[in-house]
């Protein structure tokens, strides 16, 4: 929630086939009469790097100042330029917020990216080319900006003190290179996970086909029973989910039976469950193109 720091955000959108399991996996980037879209895990309830959890009721309460007045930039710029002496800084802006929406603790931003030519579509081109354009995509990590109204401590499970942010008036999302919070999913080019709900489906279905196999992820680790009341980290789940659907351990039919077996397996929150098998795909893509090379 600083705008003195880099923050997170990966770019993941996913090509246009993607085989898991034996499966073949159909995704574009969304795109509506030319109109250039992106989905955004913008921010959750976990402790980030500065120390700090935001309240996802907080920004819900901003989501309506924030969809008339803010935007979409690179690295907070328009919002520190003037004070730092950035040139050009208004050209940083890249989108501007069209939908927010909250699911247990997570808040999601459907942001639409300009088109157009000239200099003040400069960097929204360059952004989204690093999206659709390379493969794998650019890695880009978001950061909420805006200005903090109310917040509390907290005293952690490890006894450090956590500051609360409780009430802000919610300005900017920035996309950085380096993140902030780091349990975030990484921006993406398709609808994913909670988000498929409300705006289109990331996945338009599975058909049979071939492809490298889910092992490219792991070493072969044996799927365990996860205690619901301990933390599953998201390199241990990636381990374990890859040996259960290589295993067969249940009959992938769509997106959303990932997520529920994501869900169910392992005992996760949903809104969790979704953004671990979205950066779970990641990974098997960049798997998959590293083993093409």
């Amino acid at each position: 929630m600083d705008y003195d720091d880099n923050d997170q955000l990966l770019l993941d959108a996913l090509p246009s086939h993607l085989a898991v399991g034996g499966m073949l996996l159909k995704a574009t980037p969304a795109m509506e009469g030319g109109r250039r879209f992106v989905y955004i895990e913008a921010s959750n309830e976990m402790r980030d790097q500065q120390g700090e959890r935001v309240m996802a009721k907080a920004l819900a309460e901003s989501a309506e100042y924030y969809l008339k007045f803010g935007n979409l930039d690179l690295d907070h710029y328009t919002q520190i330029g003037a004070k730092r002496g950035i040139p050009d800084y208004p050209a940083y802006e890249i989108g501007v917020p069209i939908a927010v929406r909250a699911e247990e603790g997570v808040t999601f931003v459907k942001g639409e990216i300009k088109t157009g030519e000239g200099p003040a579509a400069l960097k929204a081109n360059l952004f989204w080319s690093s999206l659709t354009d390379v493969s794998p995509p650019e890695r880009w990590y978001p950061s909420i900006g805006g200005g903090v109204a109310a917040r509390s401590i907290e005293i952690g499970a490890d006894g450090s003190r956590v500051g609360v942010i409780t009430a802000v008036r919610w300005t900017n999302i920035g996309f950085s290179k380096t993140p902030v919070n780091d349990t975030l999913s990484t921006v993406s080019t398709t609808a994913f996970g909670p988000l498929a709900k409300s705006w289109g489906a990331m996945f338009k279905g599975l058909e049979a086909g071939g492809g490298s196999d889910v092992a490219t992820l792991t070493g072969g680790a044996a799927l365990r029973v996860q205690s619901l009341g301990k933390k599953l980290v998201y390199t241990q789940f990636r381990d374990e989910f890859a040996s259960l659907i290589r295993g067969g351990g249940f009959a992938v039919t769509d997106i959303a039976s990932l997520n529920e077996a994501a869900h169910k397996r392992f005992g996760l929150p949903a809104a969790t469950a979704a953004r671990y098998v979205q950066r779970f795909l990641t990974d098997l893509q960049l798997a998959l193109t590293k083993e093409q090379r």
